[in-house]
């Protein structure tokens, strides 16, 4: 299988940093659809970094970052984001004065998403997500910290991308939660075809991801 994102001799180093103090260099990585990777290392090591490159949020750095075959420097960033990247915080991102079901309600609006019935929409994702129907009009701050995870993750998906970027998604959560996380995040890969790349300290993590690339080692 051919891969959905090439990481091809990238070289990364902060603007204040002395001329050979690269966060790291000449890195070479690849990512599939249908696959969940994990992508670990000490904190410095450039996790972040690499998922902000990966995003097109960051775009200084040196060698190629290949989407579908396309250079990310050559596309329009914008509408990357917008429909083929989902992206899940440890810290939720979530906006506390709305509920569940609106907090998803505004991805799709913000990503002008074409839909009958965003409402009836954002309930199959909660459900897809192991959510009740029922706490869909319920404020984000009443949900459990597993359950705002899972809001967040529905959002990721309400414009159906391509890729999940996850940056620490189970930092804050217990080893049980952590466990149903990781399956949601295995049901994508595998039953959505999703390309699921999840930044983390957990070794539980990656223990149960199809990949893992450690940072340190490709320096």
């Amino acid at each position: 299988m051919s891969s959905i994102l090439n990481v091809k001799n990238v070289s990364y180093r902060y603007k204040d940093a002395a001329k050979d103090e690269y966060v790291f260099k000449d890195l070479n990585i690849s990512f599939e659809l249908g696959k969940s990777y994990a992508i670990k290392g000490k904190s410095g090591s450039g996790k972040t970094t690499l998922l902000s490159l990966i995003s097109g949020l960051e775009k200084k750095y040196n060698g190629e970052i290949l989407y579908d075959g396309k250079n990310l420097k050559k596309m329009n960033l914008d509408k990357y984001r917008n429909s083929d990247i989902g992206i899940v915080f440890q810290s939720y991102n979530l906006l506390p004065q709305f509920t569940a079901e609106e907090n998803i309600i505004l991805s799709m609006d913000i990503n002008n998403l074409k839909k009958v019935n965003k409402k009836q929409k954002a309930i199959e994702l909660m459900e897809q997500v192991g959510l009740k129907k029922s706490l869909a009009k319920r404020r984000v701050l009443k949900l459990s910290g597993g359950e705002q995870q899972r809001i967040a993750i529905a959002r990721s998906l309400s414009y159906n991308p391509k890729i999940i970027l996850a940056d620490e998604p189970t930092g804050n959560l217990d080893k049980e939660t952590e466990n149903e996380i990781l399956k949601i995040f295995n049901n994508l890969a595998h039953k959505e075809n999703k390309c699921v790349i999840i930044v983390t300290h957990s070794q539980n993590v990656c223990n149960n991801v199809d990949k893992v690339y450690d940072l340190l080692k490709n320096v």
